[in-house]
């Protein structure tokens, strides 16, 4: 039987791992895995980029509006929902938890009453009597893929690699782009199943939801690696199309629950299982060396380690001038369309100043101003549109270029433990993101504040022909300085945006470069500590690992 199996494999890596004392992180997670099966745990996240309908899916799905929406981002750290009484327990990282009323559950998981999550909240358990969550499934909402706020970003990727099924969640206003590749072919790695969503379908006709679904089927399937793949187009927010992916899910879950779980424990145990392998080789390899030997190693260690420093240093160089080049870019852009709505208001106020420029002049001053509240609206909007498509596409760019520091860093360990020990060291993958374009928020202050002319103005005292001469002058200026100003406005939005985070994606790359370091440091002492003292025979270790270490292999083998 295959659960059979997959529990001796567990139990017999479990054992083996645990003689050697190396490998106590691999350990745990490897016995998380037996208990997983054991407890029929089925993790189910739904998952996204910003404003993609995550939350009001779930809301749907739960026929309750138990969890914060809202028209920005919303969701700052994951809520695991479950089967139990109405009630919600905050987990801290601290390892604290507390249970707090539901009223209260915004505080902990929105972004503006948690913004980056100050609080330090680990996650949330949501407990509801539903019976969509019976028999062990967990239903979790995720912070959205690709947000400037690299928390909520980390947390999908980390809630990612213990889903064992995943509702990806798309939306028919934007196309999918290279964040969400990014994501679906790491998630590939991780998760058993997945359903595909297509939100927001209320918003186009039927003629675009096709072509839409199109577009997006043949798109998916590459990315996944099939020939055809089953969609869902859905209204979260009407719930059109919400039963026939609600059915499914419930069907999978009645039909294929334990099927589902076995192929995402194997996927986490074959990944886990390799890093172990890994860890073991390089503390069986740096075990067998002198001690001697070993302490040069450690210092050679050290000193190459030190490269690794100005490696990210000049990654983060390389990164801040292409995203001082994008903002030149953009104001490229937004100053070119601040020229084009110059000509097309004046135009427009030309046409109405010669139509109506035998009116009163306060009948002349209404017509040019809810033309220049109107129009200016509308141009300014699409302006700011313009400058997200432009903003989007530079990220996707700036978000492979942080992708790509970021390996070449592991690169280069890899390189660094091949010519010290001699073995290949897997380094664990990881994706980072930068912002998406749902989380810039540009405001446009087009509406005039007050009438142009005050009442009391001498304008108005002057003959009809002048007086409106010198009206229409005066919205030509407003139009040109309300222009100016709205652009400004945006640019200023953009740089101090990506300016903020900027600082997020230098410490993603300080990050990784101190774990790496810290990481494969702390190996070489463990190997020098045990090495001083150690209760076996020099070649009674070693012989242990090497039993160890192809038992193993021969594990990992079986599994692929």
């Amino acid at each position: 039987m295959r659960k059979n199996k997959i529990i001796t494999a567990i139990d017999e890596v479990a054992v083996l791992l645990q003689a050697t004392e190396v490998c106590e992180e691999d350990t745990r997670k490897i016995e998380n895995l037996k208990e997983k099966i054991k407890n029929r745990e089925l993790v189910i996240s739904v998952i996204g980029q910003f404003k993609r309908g995550k939350t009001t899916f779930i809301n749907g799905v739960l026929d309750a509006e138990v969890l914060p929406v809202g028209i920005i981002p919303v969701t700052s750290v994951a809520t695991k929902i479950q089967y139990g009484g109405a009630l919600a327990e905050v987990c801290f990282k601290t390892g604290e938890c507390q249970p707090v009323p539901l009223t209260q559950l915004v505080g902990y998981i929105a972004e503006q009453q948690n913004p980056n999550n100050q609080k330090g909240v680990s996650f949330v358990n949501l407990f509801l009597p539903n019976p969509f969550l019976k028999d062990g499934l967990i239903l979790v909402d995720t912070p959205g893929v690709g947000s400037i706020h690299q928390n909520n970003t980390d947390e999908a990727y980390a809630l990612m690699k213990d889903s064992d099924a995943i509702v990806f969640m798309l939306s028919v206003d934007s196309p999918i782009n290279e964040i969400e590749r990014e994501f679906l072919s790491e998630a590939r790695n991780y998760a058993a199943k997945f359903y595909f969503a297509i939100n927001k379908i209320d918003t186009i006709s039927p003629a675009d939801l096709s072509a839409y679904l199109g577009y997006c089927h043949d798109i998916l399937c590459e990315i996944m690696g099939v020939e055809a793949i089953e969609l869902f187009a859905i209204s979260a927010k009407t719930k059109a199309g919400m039963d026939a992916l609600f059915d499914k899910i419930t069907g999978d879950m009645t039909v294929s629950a334990d099927r589902i779980i076995l192929d995402s424990v194997q996927i986490k145990f074959r990944d886990t299982l390799a890093a172990a392998l890994s860890h073991l080789e390089l503390y069986r390899r740096a075990y067998s060396m002198p001690l001697s030997n070993l302490e040069a190693k450690r210092c050679e260690l050290e000193e190459k380690l030190t490269s690794l420093d100005q490696l990210t240093k000049d990654a983060s160089f390389y990164l801040l001038r292409n995203i001082d080049e994008l903002l030149e870019q953009i104001q490229a852009v937004l100053q070119d369309g601040a020229r084009e709505i110059g000509k097309k208001l004046a135009e427009e106020l030309a046409a109405a100043y010669q139509q109506h420029q035998q009116n009163k002049p306060r009948d002349l001053e209404k017509v040019l101003m809810a033309l220049l509240d109107t129009c200016l609206t509308q141009h300014l909007s699409d302006l700011s549109e313009t400058g997200l498509n432009s903003l989007s596409r530079g990220y996707e760019h700036l978000a492979a270029i942080l992708n790509q520091q970021i390996d070449d860093l592991k690169a280069f360990l890899g390189q660094v433990v091949a010519e010290l020990f001699g073995i290949n060291y897997q380094v664990d993958t990881t994706v980072h993101t930068l912002s998406s374009r749902d989380d810039f928020y540009v405001k446009v202050n087009q509406k005039p504040a007050a009438f142009l002319v005050d009442i009391n103005d001498m304008v108005y005292l002057l003959p009809r022909g002048y007086a409106n001469k010198k009206i229409y002058a005066r919205y030509q200026q407003k139009m040109a300085t309300d222009t100016e100003h709205n652009v400004n406005n945006m640019i200023y939005n953009y740089q101090y945006k990506i300016r903020e985070s900027v600082r997020d994606f230098k410490a993603a790359l300080e990050q990784e470069s101190t774990t790496l370091k810290e990481d494969l440091t702390a190996l070489v002492n463990r190997v020098i500590a045990d090495k001083e003292d150690t209760s076996k025979q020099l070649g009674d270790k070693i012989r242990e690992l090497d039993k160890t270490c192809e038992r193993l292999t021969l594990l990992l083998d079986q599994l692929q």
